[in-house]
């Protein structure tokens, strides 16, 4: 069973199981873990079994939390990953294997390009990276974190408006993941960046219509941003959708 394990303080040495699919960390009593210090905030993060994997997701703490040194909002944790919260530092260990993971890989592409090509003209389909396609099933079923794992892999190889494109695809779906899992504090530090971003790019891109999607992502967290509603959503009429735009459409475009 995975564990961390704490590196510094009067609890090093101390273990943590991560028996629950989310075991939270803070100074509030409330918390399966409690870090006493004032540092640390009351919901300070959370570790979150999801697929087969762990991830840590901050709670929006005014100090931060850290993976390997660097500030982290959500992120996979690997064994012998360093976190760090105040002044406790934790140790990743995994003991465990993955089963059941879901695994972006190329053989998922055909199905997915195949059911877009229902829907989309096959050149416009095929102008575009298989990985891009998969994404855009993923998050057009709600699947927001194998969306986000997808999309993240062409990321890295991409730059310009692309990258641009691309990032605030993944931190959509990262909001939306947050948002419909009662992490309130975590949708709300993405939905800025994701607006700044589609700001910045042109009416359509990479044949979708960004300007529908900034409307229908705007409509998906109003009530958290405009009316303070944190509670999760119950349905999920508020699902925004990404569609290719096909070329026979008026404002197709690259």
């Amino acid at each position: 069973m995975a564990s961390l394990i704490f590196q510094t303080g009067p609890r090093t040495g101390e273990k943590v199981l991560l028996e629950k699919k989310k075991v939270t960390f803070g100074r509030s009593s409330e918390c399966d873990c409690i870090l006493h210090h004032p540092t640390v905030s009351r919901e300070h993060f959370y570790v979150e079994r999801n697929n087969g994997k762990l991830f840590l997701v901050d709670q929006g703490s005014g100090n931060g939390t850290f993976a390997n040194s660097e500030r982290a909002s959500w992120v996979e944790l690997k064994d012998g990953d360093k976190i760090q919260a105040g002044p406790f530092e934790l140790i990743v260990e995994m003991n465990e294997s993955p089963a059941g993971a879901y695994r972006p890989s190329s053989a998922n592409a055909p199905n997915v390009e195949a059911h877009l090509r229902a829907s989309v003209d096959s050149v416009t389909a095929a102008l575009y990276a298989p990985q891009f396609l998969e994404g855009i099933e993923l998050f057009n079923t709600g699947r927001y974190f194998d969306a986000h794992e997808v999309w993240e892999e062409i990321w890295l190889l991409a730059s310009g408006e692309t990258k641009l494109f691309y990032q605030m695809l993944i931190q959509a779906a990262v909001a939306l993941h947050h948002y419909e899992r009662a992490n309130a504090r975590g949708a709300q530090g993405l939905y800025g960046n994701v607006i700044s971003k589609l700001e910045r790019l042109p009416a359509v891109f990479m044949s979708i219509d960004l300007v529908d999607f900034s409307r229908q992502f705007r409509a998906a967290l109003v009530d958290l941003i405009e009316n303070g509603n944190e509670a999760a959503p119950t349905d999920h009429n508020h699902r925004p959708h990404l569609k290719l735009l096909g070329r026979d459409t008026e404002d197709w475009s690259l």
